[in-house]
């Protein structure tokens, strides 16, 4: 008995394996038809323990899902607060982060959870909003308007409208999603050739 108590794990480890645990039931099942239960199984541990860590599945989803974005937001925060990067590096640094962070790595999976159930899980979509999208959205409003003072940009409108930069990393989710089976999609290159019809060519024409 004594030995089973040294064996209890520390708190902290518990909840990664709970995590881990989440993040394969939800990947396999989705998000609707995942219960505490089922996590709790999958982590080899009572229901009542998920609990004591965790209220409920949409906490678990939440932590995931800003587990991974908030480390790619922090990168991108601070080379934004640096005005003698590039906002056109910056940009594609954010590509190449996302490409690495997620489209390559079974993470993607959160994300095509969000697309496909969110309708249904407000309070799931809201915080995705607020704790990430906005974030998010905030940081290339500052790097689109830099842009867009310096002349960098093919259209200056396009500082209005910063949910445009998401637009390729949103495509190549549903892409993989969707229709990979039947036809690549080469992602560098998607993420390339959009940054060319953002930013006008060093030391050239628009």
């Amino acid at each position: 008995m004594a030995e089973r108590k040294r064996e209890k794990r520390d708190p902290q480890q518990r909840r990664a394996e709970i995590l881990a645990a989440a993040f394969a039931c939800f990947s396999e099942r989705g998000f609707a038809a995942t219960r505490m239960e089922d996590v709790a199984a999958r982590a080899g541990i009572a229901k009542g323990t998920v609990y004591l860590h965790f209220p409920d599945k949409e906490a678990l989803f939440t932590e995931l899902v800003s587990g991974i974005a908030t480390p790619i937001l922090g990168q991108i925060d601070g080379l934004a607060a640096n005005e003698a990067i590039p906002p056109r590096f910056a940009i594609s640094m954010f590509y190449t982060l996302f490409k690495r962070e997620v489209l390559e790595t079974e993470r993607r999976h959160l994300l095509r959870l969000i697309l496909a159930e969110g309708p249904m899980f407000p309070a799931v979509t809201e915080f995705y909003h607020r704790e990430i999208i906005s974030k998010g959205l905030g940081v290339l409003r500052i790097l689109l308007a830099r842009a867009a003072a310096r002349g960098d940009l093919r259209n200056p409108a396009i500082a209005e409208v910063p949910q445009i930069v998401i637009a390729p990393a949103l495509l190549s989710i549903v892409w993989t999603t969707l229709f990979e089976a039947y036809e690549h999609l080469d992602t560098q290159n998607l993420f390339d050739t959009f940054l060319e019809t953002l930013f006008v060519p060093e030391g050239g024409a628009k």
